[in-house]
């Protein structure tokens, strides 16, 4: 499996992968340093695919994962309670379609149908 970072100058704290397995996305919030914080691994154990990215406490942009080839994501939300965050998703040529979701302690699995599956999700509480 091959990932490959985006450019810096996208300011999105993105990713992109070619996946074939399940694909994991972790966010959370950093109360003490106020910032979003972006895991991002596979299912397969025999991959040692650990990626870690953040958005910093006054950046108010979108983490970002671009994925080639996969079926599946599994976006994790560990936020207080209360909190949201708009999760955007897009496929191929498709619209973008973005919702409001909870972000306390919740998982969203996410189906592709096409080859190229795109992924934002917003800091929390972002209106």
């Amino acid at each position: 499996m091959k990932k490959i970072t985006l450019s810096v100058a996208l300011l999105l704290g993105g990713y992109v992968t070619k996946a074939q397995i399940p694909e994991v996305v972790d966010v959370t919030t950093k109360g003490v340093f106020g910032r979003s914080e972006m895991v991002l691994y596979c299912e397969d154990y025999n991959y040692e695919d650990l990626q870690y990215f953040y958005i910093g406490k006054f950046n108010n942009n979108y983490h970002y994962v671009k994925y080639t080839g996969a079926k599946q994501v599994t976006v994790n939300m560990s936020d207080k309670p209360g909190d949201t965050r708009e999760l955007c998703t897009k496929q191929g040529d498709s619209p973008t379609e973005c919702k409001t979701v909870d972000a306390f302690a919740k998982s969203y699995k996410l189906i592709s149908t096409r080859k190229i599956f795109q992924v934002w999700i917003s800091k929390p509480n972002v209106k």
